[in-house]
């Protein structure tokens, strides 16, 4: 039998959810008609030029998947953990749980939660 699929609410409260995780903020602002443009691009600015703690603590979860498994699971992926993103995380997460030993296997569910 299939899964049930989450509500509606359930759906919305699970993106608010990986937003917060993410480090993102949700605001209202009232501005003139005129400046909403402006305000959208400064928005898209400051959500690009910041690096959630999210990504953070996923760049140095990398690099130590990098340090302990990178001949036994890691020999086909080349990712920079300097700048891996949370797409990248879900990469080595799937090859550390595929791949590694229970270590590994616990690295690797700690980048899929953090990639979600």
């Amino acid at each position: 039998m299939a899964p049930a699929k989450p509500s509606a609410n359930e759906r919305v409260y699970q993106s608010r959810e990986r937003r917060r995780r993410a480090g993102l903020k949700r605001v209202e602002v009232f501005v003139p008609v005129d400046q909403v443009d402006k305000l959208k691009a400064y928005a898209a600015q400051l959500r690009e030029g910041s690096e959630s703690e999210a990504v953070k603590e996923a760049r140095k979860l990398i690099a130590k998947a990098y340090k302990k498994y990178r001949a036994k699971c890691l020999d086909n992926i080349d990712i920079d953990p300097e700048k891996a993103g949370l797409a990248d995380a879900a990469v080595i997460a799937a090859a550390l749980t595929h791949r590694g030993n229970s270590e590994a296997y616990s690295l690797g569910r700690k980048l899929i939660k953090l990639a979600q």
